[in-house]
């Protein structure tokens, strides 16, 4: 039996200075710590569903956010409409369909979407190849149950084969060279940013090019931790900014992602 396709998004990014967003002070200026769960309890039920969109139409759904809140049924009214005004979420989807979402909240979920929908696409070929794969291990295997004991151990090497073959996670290419599962690509997006992951792989992807390395067991360590890409990123971000005193971009630069949940 097939296993249903996901659907909506297990996580979704939260900069560590999202309290200092302009928006997101004025609902906890008004509702204190209250306004911060507000907002962020409603973009986890958005970013779960399937089209990123919060259906809120109806007294029950509102009910029972409120409890989740924590908060009085008409606290959570004025919150809303206080979100709404300060453009949290899209006033007009609101009042025409009653759901709760935005430009912002779609445009981020897109490109998880498109990901996984690559990663659909170069599964069902491996799958494909799995089949045939199989088939032919069948047919090996009737043929050989006739010939002698020794055979047998051939016929198990070929099975560990296919098997391992299942196991293989499929990798998306990045650049010319570079190879990213879709959940080493999103925990990159999350920790430093859908720029400097770029810059990131351009590093790695050239390194590629220029020396004609052979591929590395893993391109997704090379980007975290002690790997030699993340050094190489920041040892460039540390000379640009020495060269531009002015410039106080960096990684988790505060402020970054001023319009991120918008």
């Amino acid at each position: 039996m097939a296993r249903p396709q996901k659907e909506g998004m297990d996580y979704f990014p939260h900069d560590n200075d999202a309290a200092n967003d302009e928006k997101i002070e004025a609902l906890r200026a008004l509702y204190g710590n209250d306004g911060y769960a507000f907002y962020f309890i409603l973009l986890e039920r958005i970013y779960r569903t399937a089209e990123f969109e919060l259906d809120v139409s109806d007294a029950e759904t509102l009910q029972i956010l409120s409890r989740k809140v924590g908060v009085t049924e008409e606290k959570f009214n004025n919150m809303l409409m206080f979100a709404l005004k300060q453009k949290c979420f899209d006033r007009e989807a609101y009042e025409i369909r009653g759901v709760l979402t935005s430009p912002g909240i779609k445009k981020r979920a897109s490109i998880v979407v498109e990901k996984r929908e690559n990663m659909r696409s170069k599964y069902k070929k491996v799958s494909d190849a799995e089949t045939t794969q199989e088939t032919k291990v069948e047919t090996t295997q009737v043929k050989e149950s006739k010939v002698k004991e020794s055979k047998v151990k051939e016929s198990k090497v070929k099975e560990s084969k296919v098997k391992n073959l299942k196991t293989e996670v499929v990798k998306i290419l990045f650049g010319e060279k570079v190879n990213l599962s879709e959940a080493e690509y999103t925990k990159l997006i999350v920790q430093y940013g859908e720029e400097s992951v770029k810059q990131m792989i351009s590093i790695l992807d050239n390194w590629y090019l220029t020396k004609g390395h052979k591929p590395n067991k893993s391109d997704y360590h090379t980007m975290i931790g002690s790997g030699w890409v993340l050094k190489r990123f920041k040892e460039d971000q540390q000379r640009q900014r020495n060269k531009d005193p002015g410039n106080k971009s960096h990684i988790h630069s505060p402020g970054k992602f001023e319009n991120f949940y918008l």
